[in-house]
């Protein structure tokens, strides 16, 4: 049963069908604040950037905006002065439409590099859902038009109580199902929330959450030109600010981290191809640092994820994983697990029922957890099994 969908109050969202790509799904998507709202946003490391990335993070040096305009069919990425140009563009006709500043506009485009984008539909496109702005939102509308290759929308949203008796909401829509590697995935995600808070700790609480989320996930080790993770906060849930780190901002906090984990999870569960959701859990490391990539290193090992998919129980392939991740471990130490069945211990097979362990690795979740015995740290990383669909669809993609 799908849980329920709250929005926060003072937010507009919606999608539409523009015809920039398959003019069969929507592809345009709005977000409209009533107010303007306090916004950062986290965005792709790559030295490759699309000109949406640039846009905005030129618009969010003010740490301020009040719409977001986002595509799907065209990255408008490795386009020059006329992708610059175009994304601009769109900012422009956006803030025209609805009265409100260029500014105060942040965009993001998500589809095949290398192409432009077709302006006249998209212009069209965005004065057609201006013009539903004051209508009923269509959070639905909003998340398929922001997919590509994902076959189910990503919708988490979470209600909470602040200041005792204010209802506050947290509402987080993502799209990601391949090119999806840490520092940041490659994903589209944004978050809206009612909350009254400052830019410092929104800037604060967003890296937190996604550090032990999107940072936490991997689907094939590709990081693209296009990753963005915005939050926009307009203070309409009518609490006192939050300026301090104190219980109304762990509150915070905690419901932001929800959503965001369950986004993640939800990317991973429909990762390109993919059959089962993979949690890489590794206990008693030396460091956070050392055990997080550890996992990672594991999670994005295309040998253990085909074992994964083939429901293989080959755990020498962890093995040599965590030998090839460039940290420093102690082989004689190391026990894993599929679920709660040992495979190893210290470093060496035990007595377990092959049979067994087929059967934990056909479930559609799949937990894998490594102990180091290092130390008393440790980390967790989501990932999915690389099954031939994942070569079938990438092999595919521009057509």
């Amino acid at each position: 049963m799908r849980s329920r969908l709250f929005l926060p109050k003072g937010f507009f969202v919606s999608g539409i069908r523009s015809g920039i790509g398959n003019k069969v799904k929507r592809d345009i998507a709005l977000i409209y604040s009533e107010v303007p709202c306090v916004a950062t946003g986290l965005f792709t490391k790559n030295r490759v950037k699309g000109a949406p990335v640039i846009i905005s993070k030129n618009h969010l040096r003010d740490g301020r905006a009040q719409a977001v305009i986002a595509n799907s069919g065209c990255a408008n990425a490795c386009t020059g002065n006329r992708g610059i140009a175009d994304a601009e563009t769109m900012a422009y006709e956006l803030a025209r439409q609805l009265g409100i500043r260029k500014e105060d506009v942040l965009l993001a485009s998500t589809g095949v590099i290398g192409r432009f984008l077709p302006m006249e539909r998209v212009r069209e496109g965005i004065r057609k859902i201006a013009r539903t702005v004051g209508k009923a939102s269509k959070p639905e509308f909003f998340a398929e038009a922001i997919m590509t290759t994902d076959t189910t929308p990503k919708i988490i949203s979470k209600r909470f109580l602040i200041q005792k008796h204010k209802k506050a909401t947290i509402c987080g829509f993502a799209k990601g199902a391949g090119m999806v590697h840490p520092d940041l995935a490659t994903l589209l995600s944004f978050i809206i929330t009612d909350v009254a808070i400052n830019r410092r700790l929104l800037e604060k609480s967003l890296k937190a959450s996604v550090e032990m989320s999107f940072n936490s996930l991997t689907i094939d080790g590709d990081t693209s030109t296009n990753d963005s993770v915005l939050i926009l906060a307009n203070g309409k849930a009518g609490n006192e600010r939050i300026d301090i780190v104190e219980r109304d901002f762990l509150e915070f906090q905690n419901s932001l981290d929800r959503v965001m984990l369950g986004l993640a999870e939800s990317i991973a569960r429909d990762g390109e191809g993919a059959t089962k959701l993979v949690k890489i859990i590794v206990r008693n490391g030396k460091s956070a640092s050392s055990a997080r990539k550890i996992a990672r290193h594991i999670a994005s090992s295309p040998l253990v994820k085909t074992a994964v998919y083939g429901s293989d129980p080959n755990w020498g392939r962890l093995m040599a994983a965590i030998g090839s991740s460039g940290i420093e471990v102690n082989p004689e130490g190391i026990d894993i697990y599929f679920g709660k069945l040992q495979v190893a211990r210290n470093g060496v097979g035990t007595s377990y029922s092959e049979g067994r362990a087929r059967q934990i690795l056909d479930k559609e979740e799949v937990e894998v957890t490594v102990d180091l015995k290092q130390g008393r740290s440790g980390a967790v990383v989501y990932t999915c099994d690389l099954t031939p669909d994942y070569v079938k669809i990438n092999s595919s993609y521009m057509t």
